[in-house]
């Protein structure tokens, strides 16, 4: 076969998905890693196609196939992380997590995703400095002060949470889960405009999401005048 054939069935898998037909986009992509076993991009897509069908087992052997190609490629390493998390083996999603930091030391991301799988493994106090860290590195990206604001609040840590959030709510305006943060954090430091004011902006923007807009709206009752 030639070298276009692989890449036609990859055309294939992509138009099988296209279509919602997720099943045959993993059976198609699988036909072409039969043709072209190095190259990554194949197994990328499947372990990303694989997730979709609810096939963790084959979404794990792609990606640790994948890391066995691109072993200094630390995406390779995150994504071998979620197919592992996603088909219950946190402890596989941690060490792949531990690869990638050190493959690429600076990236928020991989320690907020680490501080997550820490949390599952009941190891809070690693997950608090992973997302402090990743705090300090991104303060105004809305995931890790979002959830570095929600250990700091069950902490009692209610300053703490406010000065983690308000970087990271003035970047993100529309983030209704931010304001709804901020707005604990002010109720909790006695702050009734800055909760008054959060609280409101949270229910503006919280569209859809019925457990924003109702803790949005206890807040609300919760600022006025008794």
């Amino acid at each position: 076969m030639t070298d276009r054939s692989w890449r036609e069935l990859q055309a294939d898998a992509d138009a099988h998905l296209k279509k919602g037909e997720v099943g045959r986009a993993a059976h198609t992509l699988i036909a072409a890693i039969e043709l072209a076993p190095d190259q990554p991009q194949l197994y990328q897509q499947l372990v990303k196609v694989a997730l979709l069908a609810g096939g963790t087992q084959t979404a794990v052997e792609a990606a640790a196939r994948l890391v066995a190609l691109q072993v200094n490629d630390p995406d390779s390493h995150y994504l071998h992380a979620v197919a592992s998390l996603a088909h219950g083996k946190p402890d596989d999603a941690k060490a792949s997590l531990e690869a990638t930091l050190e493959l690429a030391p600076k990236s928020w991301q991989a320690r907020q995703a680490l501080a997550q799988v820490c949390t599952i493994l009941k190891e809070a106090p690693r997950a608090r400095q992973l997302l402090e860290e990743a705090v300090r590195i991104a303060p105004t990206e809305p995931g890790p002060a979002a959830e570095l604001a929600v250990l700091l609040l069950a902490a009692e840590d209610a300053a703490g949470a406010k000065g983690v959030l308000e970087p990271a709510v003035r970047a993100n305006p529309y983030d209704a889960g931010l304001h709804l943060n901020l707005a604990l954090a002010a109720a909790k430091l006695g702050d009734r405009a800055l909760q008054t004011s959060a609280a409101q902006t949270a229910l503006t923007h919280a569209k859809d999401d019925r457990s924003i807009a109702e803790q949005a709206q206890r807040l609300l009752e919760l600022s006025r005048p008794s």
